[in-house]
């Protein structure tokens, strides 16, 4: 959120800069500076954009009991049901302490059609153990969770067989995932996890 609220800031001061120069160069040829700036400010929105509209895609891996609660906040009312009998995608959004909001309605994977729910000025919630994703590590290969999103970070954890995850949080490329059995927290590169239970994302 302070990333965020940074880039903003930046972007009004660029925004306001160029403004001005360019107002100037309306009489004439833009000169160089002008165009410096307006690469600038463009590189900072899209900055912006990119910081303020990560999701990651996922499903929903509950298998307790015949429906999985959807709620209007955090820990909050439940609004809505999910049949753990459907094989049904979401895209995640606004990680907040442990609950994950949707970005849109759920999606029946096997019938490619949304799932209706009751309104919610709120948004719609699911708790981060109800979805997942699978590791599209197919050829065998070494995949390790990290200690920091970074590819030089510590490892935590390594495997070789594809592993089924759940997401706690995201920055940039990475995913910072928790393992099934809760024994193991890291981070992931984004391009080695498949969001589509029902094909192998290659």
């Amino acid at each position: 959120m302070k990333e965020h609220l940074t880039l903003k800031y930046a972007n009004k001061l660029a925004f306001s800069s160029f403004n001005r120069n360019f107002a100037v160069s309306l009489h004439g040829e833009l000169n160089n500076e002008t165009m410096k700036r307006l690469f600038f400010f463009m590189t900072l929105t899209l900055c912006v954009m990119t910081v303020s509209a990560q999701t990651i895609g996922a499903y929903v891996t509950d298998t307790k009991g015949p429906f999985t609660n959807v709620r209007n906040k955090p820990k909050g009312e439940v609004i809505g049901k999910i049949s753990t009998k459907q094989i049904v995608m979401v895209t995640l959004k606004n990680y907040t302490n442990g609950w994950w909001q949707l970005e849109g309605l759920p999606e029946d994977a096997e019938g490619a059609k949304e799932i209706p729910l009751a309104y919610s000025a709120t948004g719609y919630w699911l708790h981060w153990s109800v979805v997942g994703f699978d590791t599209r590590n197919y050829g065998g290969q070494t995949l390790s969770l990290r200690q920091s999103p970074d590819a030089g970070s510590k490892v935590v954890f390594s495997f070789k067989e594809e592993m089924q995850l759940h997401p706690v949080g995201m920055k940039g490329d990475w995913v910072k995932v928790k393992t099934s059995d809760g024994k193991h927290e890291g981070w992931i590169e984004a391009e080695w996890i498949c969001d589509n239970p029902l094909t192998n994302c290659c």
